[in-house]
């Protein structure tokens, strides 16, 4: 029987053995899970890090973008609505001016004015005509014998 109990004592510390094997092999499975969960979680919390920083920028670019834009349309609207209102006014005169236009006549003024000019002409040369008529020397010749009978008659007057 001391066979039998040395047998299941080696087998024992066999047994034994094993699972020591067994739970080092463990023990080292879960120091290298422990060390690559270690590394996930260093990893995870790198990119949670920049994630954050990331959202940070996009917050400030926003914000910043946010304020651009509210002062270019605190700065613009009034000018566009100035040009707006300037544009108006022009197309009301324009509109004022183009009915003023309208009812003007300008065709009939314009041909008025040819038939004056036209007229103008003719008399002109009409009177140039006559005044090339006249005889110079003749009209001359008159003066002198009216100068001649109308000065002895102011001297019998006194003048």
């Amino acid at each position: 029987m001391e066979g039998n109990s040395q047998i299941n004592v080696a087998a024992s510390d066999t047994k034994l053995q094993q699972e020591r094997a067994e739970e080092a092999t463990h023990r080292q499975n879960v120091e290298e899970y422990n060390k690559q969960a270690a590394l996930i979680e260093k990893k995870q919390l790198k990119y949670q890090k920049l994630s954050f920083l990331m959202s940070m920028l996009s917050a400030l670019f926003t914000g910043g973008m946010l304020i651009v834009v509210v002062g270019f349309v605190m700065f613009a609207v009034p000018k566009i609505n100035t040009i707006y209102d300037s544009t108006m006014v022009s197309l009301k005169n324009l509109e004022q001016l183009t009915a003023e236009l309208n009812e003007a006549d300008l065709g009939g003024t314009v041909e008025n004015i040819n038939n004056l000019t036209i007229q103008a002409t003719g008399d002109l040369s009409a009177s140039m005509e006559r005044l090339n008529s006249v005889d110079l020397e003749t009209l001359n010749e008159a003066i002198d014998n009216l100068n001649a009978t109308v000065e002895p008659l102011a001297r019998f007057f006194g003048k």
